[in-house]
């Protein structure tokens, strides 16, 4: 039975990479949190919040003005998103405004890779956005 035993926590181990198992207490007030520029001549601000979001799993604050409207765009990867601050839109380009959903505080959306979209901030204060992402992910404008 011991070979069993040993050979079942092997397993475990190669299916699940042990920073699954372990989760360090961190902390990040909001008032430290580093944003930085995601485009030029865009108002649009990043702040990680753990890993690089262009390099793997990450999540990510997105801060925009109020009554702001994106560019039309797409990600390179799937994401997961949640309304922190603000009066919030998103939409798929494929069916236009038709398919706008607005979503208050405490609203969660998907979005699929590579599919092109839009965003506003439909309040007139601030917008804050929980990104979370599991692949490399980065924004990009239709060509």
């Amino acid at each position: 039975m011991p070979n069993r035993s040993a050979f079942l926590v092997l397993a475990t181990l190669c299916v699940f990479p042990a920073r699954a198992f372990a989760l360090e207490d961190s902390y990040l007030p909001a008032d430290k949190i580093p944003y930085v520029a995601e485009a030029p001549d865009q108002p649009q601000r990043l702040g990680s919040l753990w890993g690089e979001r262009a390099k793997g799993p990450a999540g990510t604050l997105l801060k925009v003005p109020g009554n702001w409207r994106a560019p039309v765009h797409g990600h390179t990867a799937d994401y997961r998103a949640i309304v922190i601050k603000g009066l919030w839109a998103h939409w798929q380009m494929e069916g236009g405004e038709a398919t706008k959903v607005v979503l208050p505080v405490g609203s969660y959306w998907t979005q699929k890779a590579n599919e092109m979209h839009d965003d506003a901030c439909l309040s007139d204060t601030e917008c804050v956005i929980l990104l979370i992402n599991d692949t490399p992910y980065e924004t990009y404008l239709p060509k």
